[in-house]
């Protein structure tokens, strides 16, 4: 499969250099996306396991805070009258957590933005909406990607959430989540079914991991290397400058597995033909 990245005309760089941009979602045009709602830090049934586990545990650590007066009361006593308290607890942790959430949320956005990037691709490469939206009004290009190529394996294992190609999934309400399931895919492939007609994949990428990194407000510009062969198709828009087409037929020569193809008005429909440059 071709994946395609639509890059305004100022971006002939990304092919110059074979770097591209693996973006913070805080700098997403959907405020949404990596967002989820976060209903709970954990499941009731779950901190009540984990009160009844570690009951002893947390009653020392929370007398240890306390100073001599304390320490000196018998401590069997202590921790029989607290016993009686124990099936409180969950319900005290769940009054708590209405004002923990929105904090905890806001430091996860945070956290992401500054941990990690995505590359959003499309499996279209004729959407009239796209190429107006991402390439300044059909004056840009794509990129088309070779969903096969190594770029696309980088994941360490199994159970290693970033460094491959997911499948986005557009539902009509946000999904929510438990703090506790970091693994779960509605974090890393969710968005709102009105953006469906972008039939994107993702591929999120480690931060630190990045070949260059370009400073600017509010997020850096992170940008990882692609070998020439992991490109089979450069597209350019119908009013890409013609003045550029030199320039560009130079860059695409270092691909050797790419076409180089032009988007022309349909003369019919509201459509897009692409094929090959003359």
């Amino acid at each position: 499969m071709i994946l395609y990245k639509y890059l305004p005309p100022s971006r002939l760089d990304v092919l110059k250099r074979r770097l591209i941009r693996f973006t913070q979602p805080g700098d997403f045009n959907d405020s949404f996306e990596f967002r989820p709602q976060i209903a709970t830090v954990n499941s009731e049934g779950a901190v009540r396991e984990y009160v009844a586990a570690n009951f002893d545990q947390l009653v020392e650590q929370e007398l240890s805070k306390y100073g001599a007066l304390v320490q000196s009361l018998p401590q069997a006593a202590l921790k029989q009258a607290l016993l009686a308290q124990k099936e409180q607890l969950p319900n005290v942790y769940r009054m708590l957590e209405a004002e923990l959430l929105p904090k905890v949320s806001g430091a996860i956005d945070g956290i992401l933005n500054q941990k990690v990037g995505v590359l959003c691709l499309s499996e279209l490469r004729d959407s009239l909406l796209m190429w107006g939206h991402y390439t300044d009004n059909h004056q840009g290009f794509l990129v088309g990607f070779d969903s096969d190529h190594k770029f696309f394996s980088k994941r360490r294992s199994a159970q290693d959430e970033f460094g491959f190609l997911r499948r986005v999934d557009y539902v009509s309400q946000r999904p929510c989540v438990e703090l506790s399931d970091t693994s779960s895919p509605v974090w890393f492939q969710t968005k709102s079914e009105q953006w469906a007609y972008e039939k994107e994949w993702w591929m999120v990428r480690v931060l630190s991991e990045a070949d260059d990194r370009i400073e600017r407000q509010p997020f850096p510009v992170c940008l990882f290397r692609f070998e020439p062969e992991a490109v089979r198709e450069i597209v350019i828009g119908m009013r890409f400058p013609s003045s550029v087409v030199p320039e560009l037929r130079s860059v695409a020569a270092a691909f050797p597995n790419a076409s180089l193809l032009r988007a022309r008005e349909h003369s019919s429909s509201y459509g897009l033909l692409i094929d090959e440059i003359k």
